[in-house]
């Protein structure tokens, strides 16, 4: 003891000093932010995440094989015995009793079964319909592919997408078989898009999900089986063009509406009459921020992947720029067509560099079509339906089926062309639809 301090002076040092570092320390407590508490049932749930730990802080045996309360209550929410859920629970590195097994699944919140009951609720569906909804620029096809998922769900999983296994792959094919067997294509497909999105393994597109053999039969437009299609049906549909002052299709998220201008007018015009004579496909200038340049609508005046190249007043070629970077030439045009090309590029002074489309977008093309094909009330047919149109009207005029493939923007497999495009069945023989058609490409 150093001299001078008797041991009553010490004592009294020490605990006069006492209160000042218990309020340092409530100081420093009062001067951290405190953390807002979380709802019961996120807490809950974080907890569960977490891991199963025991009360000294140690990993219990549950957390030493991976195992979390929410694998445990998934399961026992789609009605497992506990001895079922212990079974699925074994692993090389040891086994789970099934009194453990009631011991957490007591503490299974009351609300926690009652969130797979509702596909909608579920947490990931709703990234998951947002995602749908950047793959087409029509709202419907996202529509009907989260439809068929939520089917698909409610009668074969009932459980979280992101505990999705093969198993119930295998569960969800043979419900589709069964259940869904006239339309297997189209529920195999919004599988595949579930997978693409990041659930389970990709290997599970080709070993479970494969679709060959699957696709149903083309689609059959029966108005091209009618003898005044190419004389009455398509002129009243470029007609009709004229009198269209505004339409209304789908967005992502709500019904949008478009008024025609003038300029979109002629460029509709100018679409119907290029597609159906032509067999050029709709193509894209940009799709989700990649620069595309493909076939109709990413087609620009003299430069471009997809050029249209015109020289002193005269059309020359059109180099087409077309799916699995195939490269097309467009070097015939029937005369109509042609004049009324060059009369659009010089009405609008559509210069060098420049999109041959500038106003008119691929939903206001599609929606406008669909509008007037109800106007006229007959079958309402899609863009692409104009490359049926353009394939059976050179049949028809007598070019062999050969041939025709390989004319403007064809076809690589000749199959397939016989298969999906060619609707002229017993037409061949009808001598005056055959004149119909040749007087088409004048």
């Amino acid at each position: 003891m150093p001299s001078g301090l008797s041991s009553s002076k010490l004592v009294e040092s020490s605990e006069a000093a006492a209160p000042s570092q218990v309020q340092a320390k409530c100081a420093v407590q009062l001067a951290q932010p405190t953390k807002p508490e979380r709802p019961d049932s996120l807490r809950i749930l974080s907890e569960a995440k977490s891991g199963i730990k025991n009360k000294g802080g140690r990993p219990s045996s549950l957390q030493r094989l991976g195992i979390s309360k929410v694998d445990i209550w998934n399961l026992a929410a789609q009605g497992l015995s506990n001895a079922q859920i212990a079974k699925r629970f074994c692993r090389s590195k040891g086994k789970v009793s099934v009194r453990t097994i009631a011991t957490y699944r007591a503490e299974m919140p009351s609300d926690f079964k009652r969130q797979f009951e509702d596909f909608d609720k579920l947490p990931t569906v709703e990234e998951f319909h947002t995602w749908l909804q950047t793959r087409w620029s029509r709202r419907d096809n996202a529509e009907r592919v989260y439809s068929q998922v939520r089917e698909i769900w409610k009668n074969c999983w009932k459980k979280p997408l992101e505990l999705l296994d093969e198993t119930d792959i295998v569960k969800a094919i043979a419900w589709i078989k069964e259940a869904r067997k006239c339309n297997e294509f189209a529920f195999v497909l919004a599988i595949r898009f579930l997978i693409r999105w990041g659930i389970g393994q990709p290997c599970w597109l080709s070993k479970h999900l494969a679709t060959k053999g699957k696709k149903p039969p083309p689609r059959s437009l029966a108005i091209l089986n009618t003898p005044e299609f190419f004389e009455e049906i398509l002129p009243r549909i470029d007609s009709e063009v004229d009198n269209l002052q505004e339409v209304h299709w789908y967005g992502k998220k709500e019904v949008r509406t478009m008024r025609l201008t003038q300029r979109m007018r002629d460029e509709l015009h100018l679409v119907f009459l290029i597609k159906s004579t032509t067999g050029i496909r709709t193509g894209a200038m940009v799709d989700r921020g990649e620069l595309l340049e493909r076939e109709l609508w990413g087609t620009r005046l003299g430069a471009g992947k997809t050029n249209l190249q015109i020289v002193g007043g005269r059309f020359v070629d059109w180099v087409v720029f077309a799916k699995q970077n195939e490269i097309w030439h467009i070097r015939y045009m029937p005369p109509k067509v042609e004049t009324m090309l060059l009369k659009h590029v010089r009405k609008y002074r559509i210069k060098e560099g420049e999109p041959l489309l500038q106003e008119l977008t691929r939903p206001v093309a599609r929606a406008s079509l669909r509008s007037i094909c109800r106007r006229l009330g007959i079958t309402e047919l899609r863009l692409h339906d104009f490359r049926k149109v353009y394939l059976t009207a050179l049949c028809l005029s007598g070019v062999p089926l050969e041939t025709a493939v390989e004319l403007n923007v064809g076809w690589l497999d000749l199959n397939t062309a016989r298969k999906y495009y060619l609707q002229v069945k017993a037409l061949n023989a009808n001598e005056e639809y055959s004149k119909m058609a040749k007087r088409f490409f004048r």
